[in-house]
């Protein structure tokens, strides 16, 4: 049965109203933690800033080699005084312009996306309350919203992720492009006009197809977590509210019951949990990313079951977690996103 005109309409700015709230806070989360998320990057791709170094690309016709590049192996604070001593403190914030396009458009199609996937599961869920069962009628309506919060993640998660990979590369390649942009003032930049550059070098030498280096496992990879991250935040509201219920505040909307304070702490321990569970498929995926543009014979993986095996057993299990100590820092951006989407949504709506 079609949706009356009205219920279309009100469908629609809901929509809008979420997908305005998520670019909103995305932008905002990604640019105030931008700095960490370029140490992380450059620890935890360590390895292929070493191997990329003497690489070559083509950039209007000409060569340009990068013959060295300064060392990014000591701890997050040794790497963050590099950076600004090589590259000034600008350069905290490069590839960041990708990453606000990429986070603002994810954040924006995450949420609607999921709002939109949950009612497309419900009926399926709902239709499985009139199978018999001894458990209580309220325990099973929790336990599907629950899994529609899970599913709805981690299908949001996994579209976004095929339409926005792209940017995300670019963001990915420019974080590692260390250097400046004049030769004459140390390591001079594989990309120095940005995207730009990113962009066609790619192109001329691998096509479209390298612009998806990595994104096998990354789409596995995110669906995981935005399961996790999305559907675990909604899972921890909505297990909060059945326990209150319990306590007798039935008709008190879950959002008035929390406090900023209470959202924020749930985030973060989602934000944490996700980030680190999710981690060792964050860093095959990226380091297949930089390999885009090499000529085959100088990658180090052919896939990314090759990369697990060779990183377990060249690096060990401590090769994955390479920069984890400022990605858990920067997971105070993922909580900031989830409770900032909450404020903005409440802002926009009437």
């Amino acid at each position: 049965m079609s949706l009356e005109p009205s219920k279309r309409r009100e469908i629609i700015k809901s929509s809008l109203t979420d997908a305005m709230a998520g670019a909103a806070a995305g932008a905002l989360a990604k640019t105030a933690v931008a700095p960490i998320e370029r140490v992380k990057l450059l620890m935890q791709l360590q390895k292929s800033i070493q191997n990329n170094a003497t690489s070559a690309v083509q950039q209007n016709g000409a060569t340009i080699t990068n013959t060295s590049a300064y060392d990014v192996s000591g701890s997050a604070w040794s790497v963050a005084k590099t950076v600004y001593k090589e590259e000034g403190i600008i350069a905290f914030w490069r590839g960041n312009t990708p990453n606000v396009i990429r986070q603002g458009g994810a954040a924006a199609l995450n949420f609607m996306l999921m709002d939109w996937y949950k009612a497309a599961i419900a009926p399926v869920l709902n239709a499985t309350l009139a199978l018999p069962s001894k458990r209580p009628h309220e325990d099973r309506q929790k336990r599907r919203k629950i899994i529609s919060s899970f599913l709805s993640g981690g299908l949001a998660g996994g579209t976004t992720t095929t339409v926005l990979y792209p940017i995300e590369f670019m963001r990915t390649r420019l974080a590692l492009d260390v250097g400046t942009s004049s030769s004459s003032e140390g390591y001079r930049r594989l990309y120095p006009r940005g995207m730009r550059d990113v962009f066609c070098s790619i192109w001329k030498s691998d096509g479209l197809k390298g612009m998806y280096q990595g994104y096998g496992v990354a789409l596995s990879g995110v669906v995981l977590y935005r399961a996790l991250h999305l559907g675990g935040y909604d899972a921890c509201k909505t297990e909060l509210l059945h326990r209150r219920r319990k306590q007798g505040t039935n008709n008190v909307k879950l959002d008035e019951q929390m406090t900023m304070g209470e959202r924020f702490l749930i985030a973060q321990i989602v934000s944490i949990g996700a980030g680190t569970i999710c981690y060792p498929i964050d860093s095959v995926r990226r380091r297949l990313m930089m390999q885009a543009g090499q000529p085959s014979e100088l990658r180090l993986y052919s896939n990314s079951l090759h990369a697990f095996r060779r990183i377990f057993a060249e690096e060990g299990i401590r090769g994955f977690y390479l920069g984890i100590g400022p990605n858990l820092m920067r997971s105070f951006g993922g909580a900031l996103l989830l409770v900032a989407y909450d404020v903005f949504r409440g802002m926009v709506r009437p």
